[in-house]
């Protein structure tokens, strides 16, 4: 990805530390842009969300929300119609409402949550929670009402096996990372099994430990896996379209990649866990 190149002097070496040093990341999780110079990273292992604001050139961490602060901070949605953060802490099994200014508005609690992880937002603004332990993905009005309960299709006993990370396209397709299962299932917006992604092996195609999922404006479905090193690339029918990446440090490889993001820009942003830092690549439309 050439744009990666052309923009290390900037955006790049911002989003990977090299002029925030002080605000190191230790073992940095999920993700999520605004597309106009605002990237936020949970950090669990450090208790804290960091802020990378590229238009003021600062780094902020941010560890306590009014009087409400974090132990396990995992996924991380960004609702740029009313222009506030969603944040799942795993250790707390809450849902915090913040302000994109850092302003804490509302911390959902609900008696399902076990341990709240992956989060993601549906066309209507609705918030689509992974709960690892529950084996569910739980469905969110903007207000914080549930108005569904989604469980796997494909397995007996009708749950997800450990759902890790999620993303939802704008038809409404939900895309979930099963990660004991070892694939991702497709549910519609009306909940219809459409299918599954991948399974169980060591050659590509398949997963060994997936992880981050994000999808790119033209639908392609793009899944981390943490033994791999690298990300795979899939159409929506399973199709293994390519991979990048393999394990180590330089650029364009990976230390165990955790959450995926694709900004308006169809760059999209790994979080390159064991590396403490996150890599930026851009996709390019075929001609």
């Amino acid at each position: 990805p050439d744009r990666r190149e052309q923009e290390k002097g900037g955006f790049f070496s911002w989003l990977t530390g090299a002029e925030a040093e002080g605000v190191p990341l230790l073992s940095p999780y999920g993700v999520v842009a605004d597309g106009r110079g605002r990237v936020w990273v949970t950090d669990p292992l450090a208790r804290r969300l960091v802020l990378f604001d590229l238009a003021r050139k600062r780094v902020v961490p941010l560890e306590r929300f009014d009087s409400q602060g974090l132990e396990s901070p995992l996924g991380v949605a960004y609702d740029a119609r009313r222009d506030r953060l969603y944040i799942s802490d795993g250790s707390l099994g809450v849902i915090l409402v913040v302000s994109a200014d850092g302003r804490l508005r509302d911390v959902w609690k609900h008696k399902l949550f076990q341990r709240p992880a992956g989060l993601a937002l549906g066309p209507g603004g609705q918030l689509h929670v992974a709960d690892v332990l529950l084996g569910e993905v739980l469905v969110f009005s903007p207000e914080g009402k549930l108005v569904r309960r989604v469980g796997s299709l494909l397995t007996e006993d009708g749950k997800f096996n450990r759902p890790a990370n999620i993303a939802v396209s704008g038809d409404g397709t939900l895309f979930v990372v099963d990660s004991i299962n070892f694939r991702v299932e497709l549910i519609s917006a009306d909940g219809r099994s459409l299918g599954s992604i991948g399974k169980l092996g060591d050659i590509p195609g398949s997963f060994a430990r997936p992880r981050g999922i994000a999808l790119d404006s033209d639908g392609h479905v793009y899944v981390a896996d943490a033994a791999f090193g690298n990300i795979q690339v899939f159409d929506r029918a399973g199709q293994l379209l390519l991979f990048f990446g393999e394990p180590g440090q330089d650029r364009g490889q990976f230390s165990l990649p955790a959450g995926l993001f694709f900004d308006d820009l169809d760059r999209l942003y790994v979080v390159d866990s064991y590396n403490h830092r996150l890599q930026l690549f851009q996709y390019l439309k075929a001609p």
